[in-house]
């Protein structure tokens, strides 16, 4: 009998199918073997980097307690040294302080200024409503004070820095403190020699440093007294870069020892722009440079 065609063709589907199957399955699990081995050797080398990141991180910690022992005994030392570095560099001088905001505490200033042999006269904070004119206005006219072609907030702060300059408690600085527009601590009964800034606040206020701010240092330096502008190291609004434009010498960590000892040196004739800021220009004046060598550009 003559095999029926179609068993042929089923037979021959069938065996290729067959092979086809099992040629299948055995890329299949030599696959399946390559993708174990390639996977293995992926988790190998994951935990080889992670125990190197785990060795190099518990070297990190050991470094860092280290910088954090040396930086205590640092502070430590400065505590202890930094009166006799400053010791008698002011001495005799007399200080006038003027917190241009009453948004930041400067305690620890006047410390830092008597260590080094000098009085602080008085401490001046100019409050927020010295930018409010109907106030001022107030006050002038109770005095019988001309105010024709006067800006009342500029002139207000001119007058303030001269009679602390001068040493004059003038009837207009009276009727300001007691109208609370500024609060002084000390006496203005004698003359100063140097005048400290200080300045920064919460939140920005161009008008205020063009009004008060730059006609202090303004009256200052037409007056020929050394002004040096100082703030906290943690401020929200910095008034150091406008205060270098001023052309003063600036302090931008006065919160800290080296910011304290950077004020007395400045003072004592050592100007720049000292801190830890981007607009700082040192750390700490230069004490190998002698009083002569310093350079008195700012």
């Amino acid at each position: 009998m003559i095999p029926n065609m179609k068993f042929y063709v089923i037979s021959i589907v069938a065996i290729f199918a067959a092979l086809g199957i099992g040629i299948y399955i055995g890329f299949a699990l030599d696959t399946g073997s390559f993708v174990v081995e390639q996977r293995e050797d992926i988790v190998q080398k994951l935990e080889e980097r992670f125990d190197y990141l785990r060795g190099e991180n518990q070297n990190l910690k050991l470094e860092l307690k280290e910088l954090e022992l040396e930086n205590e005994n640092c502070k430590i030392y400065m505590d202890s040294t930094y009166e006799e570095l400053v010791k008698n560099r002011l001495s005799g001088a007399k200080i006038g302080s003027i917190e241009t905001v009453d948004d930041y505490m400067y305690s620890g200033v006047g410390q830092i200024l008597e260590a080094a042999g000098a009085t602080v006269v008085n401490v001046v904070t100019i409050n927020e409503n010295i930018m409010e004119e109907d106030a001022l206005l107030k006050i002038y006219e109770e005095l019988n004070i001309d105010i024709e072609n006067l800006n009342l907030i500029s002139n207000t702060s001119k007058e303030l820095s001269k009679g602390i300059i001068n040493g004059e408690n003038s009837d207009l600085i009276k009727k300001l403190e007691e109208n609370r527009i500024i609060d002084i601590v000390g006496l203005l009964d004698e003359p100063v020699d140097y005048l400290v800034i200080a300045g920064g606040s919460v939140k920005e206020n161009p008008e205020r440093l063009s009004l008060v701010d730059k006609i202090i240092i303004d009256t200052a330096k037409s007056m020929e007294k050394e002004i040096v502008g100082i703030e906290k190291s943690n401020i929200n609004y910095s008034y150091i870069d406008t205060y270098k434009s001023y052309k003063i010498s600036t302090i931008d960590n006065i919160d800290m020892i080296m910011g304290k000892v950077s004020l007395v040196l400045a003072l004592e004739g050592r100007p720049g722009h000292y801190g830890i800021k981007p607009t700082a220009e040192d750390i700490l004046p230069n004490l190998k440079l002698s009083l002569v060598e310093y350079p008195k550009e700012r």
